[in-house]
């Protein structure tokens, strides 16, 4: 198998202006929002986490929040526009833990592991990456990604993810918006324990 080759991915989202940013952390440190914001996601559920899966991780921290579990489920297009003929199904196992400006992510799969951290910035704190969005407010939703994977299919790695994690940010930020609007009512979250979530299109 070849080396492992890490690479970083930068993306950007501009928030509304109207929009608070503190409505955009809340989401993030929900975690469900993020993961059924994956245009690959099929579903997702709790899992048991066992502590020994990130010891030594650098990228969580003891003294912050406890760290919260996943498996997700995507289905991922090795030919764009094909059909779901030319796609494949992955299970992903994700560890989550909130700090203050948002949420801190690590994903395994099939040789693949990423560690990400969503954060909500102000505009000019994060340089490089691309960035989307109408561009008039403050605050940015951002994602800072290191990547591990092969040389072989690291190519592939980064399109998919690149172009899937711009989505995702978007529609995060999209659906924040639409639910801090005036007349929208914002129901309390449910605890959906180890129940099947399937992602809606």
């Amino acid at each position: 198998m070849a080396p492992s080759q890490p690479f970083t991915v930068i993306i950007r989202v501009s928030l509304p202006a109207w929009l608070p940013p503190e409505a955009v952390v809340s989401a993030l440190h929900a975690h469900e929002p993020l993961i059924g914001a994956n245009p690959y996601t099929v579903s997702y559920e709790r899992r048991y986490f066992r502590p020994e899966e990130v010891a030594g991780d650098t990228l969580f921290h003891r003294d912050g929040p406890e760290l919260s579990a996943f498996v997700v489920r995507d289905r991922i297009p090795i030919i764009p526009g094909a059909g779901s003929w030319a796609s494949k199904g992955i299970e992903i196992p994700c560890v989550f833990q909130s700090f203050t400006r948002g949420v801190r992510c690590r994903a395994d799969s099939q040789g693949v592991r990423v560690r990400s951290s969503y954060e909500v910035r102000l505009r000019g704190e994060v340089w490089g990456g691309t960035l989307a969005g109408p561009g008039e407010g403050n605050y940015e939703l951002v994602e800072i990604a290191n990547i591990e994977c092969g040389s072989i299919i690291r190519p592939f790695v980064r399109r998919s993810f690149s172009s899937a994690h711009q989505e995702i940010l978007q529609r995060v930020v999209d659906e924040v918006a639409r639910s801090s609007q005036p007349q929208a009512s914002i129901s309390p979250g449910e605890d959906m324990g180890n129940r099947v979530i399937v992602a809606q299109e």
